[in-house]
């Protein structure tokens, strides 16, 4: 009997032994500042003059002066503007933090406040753009503005603006260490880039493209964000996320509209309707999904269940969608369903285009409506008639998979890059005009890597 009595009482004891180990400021309050915090308060971005980038900045605090007083939380700036009691309330705009994640900051402060950061940590921070690389990137992300004079480029840890002529613009430094999407809005003035690191954080990024200023840096989620496509009417900005989720954005505020959970696994691109009034979303789930963006409600399937998708784009002029995946098949399909749909239905397909070598990792329509571009996970990127489904051209000399193909605004030229860290511009014909490392490399490594194009 007395066995039995006291055995219940042990997890308690185990609970409140553990209760009374310090906070940890690296391993508890680091993850909540980079999620909650940093997208205001970051290296480039000093709202009120403070960055939490790392715990010495933490620590010097912003225009109120330190922002905590080591052994007194009931006298430190951050815990009156987390609970309210100074206003605006933080994070500012967002959803207050819980009453046990600010009590883990008062109980740090009264232990003390000490930093735990090992030596070797990795900071979520901006860090200065490295001066020169050692080794070209892998480019996950090219855009082109609608005016065809300027290239993003996705490098690690910034984005690389390029005239389309030929010369560096500039380097825009940032959070995320890779950024998997740009996008251009309509009018040029704005850039949107998501991304992230890998099961720490994703995060939206809206740059002023003039002036070169990050407008806005939103840490989204606790892990990487894909496929960014910003709204015909450049007011909004729809992107997918490893959480299954597909958000929209407000361009112009970096304030959260809509949230949708319809996809069962990772959320790898979105597109908008001609009309911006439904968006297409496809998924590692196998599904390429039609939502109403106004209400968020998911309408149905687009598409006949295949293999899983990490690619899509949408005809300039129509609301059809061209997606691959895992497949290796490009497919059109009308994004309105021509009739009531069945079992295993496939009439929204409009063409299907020939099996690729790899899996499809990147797809494009040309802004005439002409011609679309295949890039894969193994050889070429292969250029077809959209009208006939028929290869026109084969755009060789890229080492390795290619995660994006972008076309000029005029139609004539398409870009690529991805592996190699090399981006590639051909004419329709297949034949290369280009090719150009868009990060400052190290002179000993630019003649190693010149040699390989």
């Amino acid at each position: 009997m007395y066995r039995f009595a006291v055995l219940p009482l042990l997890p308690l004891v185990a609970v409140s032994l553990w209760a009374q180990e310090p906070v940890s400021f690296n391993k508890q309050l680091r993850p909540i500042l980079a999620r909650s915090c940093q997208g205001c308060h970051q290296s480039t971005s000093r709202q009120s003059d403070l960055s939490l980038a790392n715990f010495t900045d933490f620590k010097t605090g912003g225009k109120k002066g330190a922002a905590f007083v080591p052994g007194s939380p009931e006298k430190s700036v951050v815990i009156t503007y987390l609970t309210g009691e100074a206003k605006p309330q933080m994070p500012f705009g967002g959803k207050p933090l819980a009453d046990d994640q600010i009590e883990l900051f008062r109980r740090w402060i009264r232990e003390g406040a000490k930093d735990d950061s090992p030596p070797d940590a990795v900071e979520t921070e901006v860090a200065g753009a490295p001066a020169v690389y050692q080794a070209a990137p892998v480019i996950t992300a090219v855009a082109i503005s609608p005016d065809g004079q300027t290239m993003a480029v996705s490098g690690y840890r910034e984005i690389l603006l390029h005239k389309t002529s030929g010369g560096m613009i500039a380097r825009l430094p940032g959070l995320s260490d890779r950024i998997h999407s740009l996008v251009f809005s309509p009018d040029g003035a704005t850039l949107a880039a998501v991304g992230g690191s890998p099961a720490r954080f994703g995060e939206l990024q809206i740059w002023d493209v003039a002036t070169r200023k990050q407008k806005k840096s939103v840490v989204v989620t606790s892990d990487t964000l894909f496929g960014a496509s910003i709204s015909p009417d450049g007011t909004r900005v729809a992107f997918g996320g490893a959480d299954k989720s597909i958000r929209i954005y407000d361009l112009a505020t970096g304030k959260e509209i809509r949230k949708m959970d319809h996809h069962e696994d990772w959320v790898f691109g979105t597109i908008w309707g001609v009309d911006g009034k439904r968006l297409v979303s496809v998924s590692r789930d196998r599904a390429a999904k039609l939502t109403d963006s106004s209400t968020g409600a998911f309408i149905e399937n687009v598409n006949l269940l295949k293999e899983a998708l990490s690619a899509v784009a949408r005809h300039p002029k129509k609301d059809w969608v061209l997606i691959g995946g895992e497949e290796r098949i490009p497919y059109l399909y009308m994004m309105d369903r021509p009739r009531a749909m069945r079992i295993a239905d496939d009439s929204t397909l409009v063409r299907k285009f020939d099996k690729q070598d790899g899996p499809i990792l990147a797809l494009a329509i040309s802004p005439d409506a002409k011609r679309i571009a295949v890039g894969s996970a193994i050889g070429d990127v292969k250029i077809y008639d959209i009208d006939t489904g028929d290869e026109v051209a084969k755009c060789s000399g890229n080492k390795g998979g290619i995660y994006t193909v972008q076309f000029f605004p005029d139609s004539q030229r398409v870009a690529a890059a991805g592996f190699d860290g090399t981006v590639r511009v051909y004419d329709l014909t297949g034949k290369m005009e280009q090719a150009f490392v868009p990060v400052p490399m190290d002179p000993a490594k630019s003649k190693a890597v010149a040699g390989l194009r």
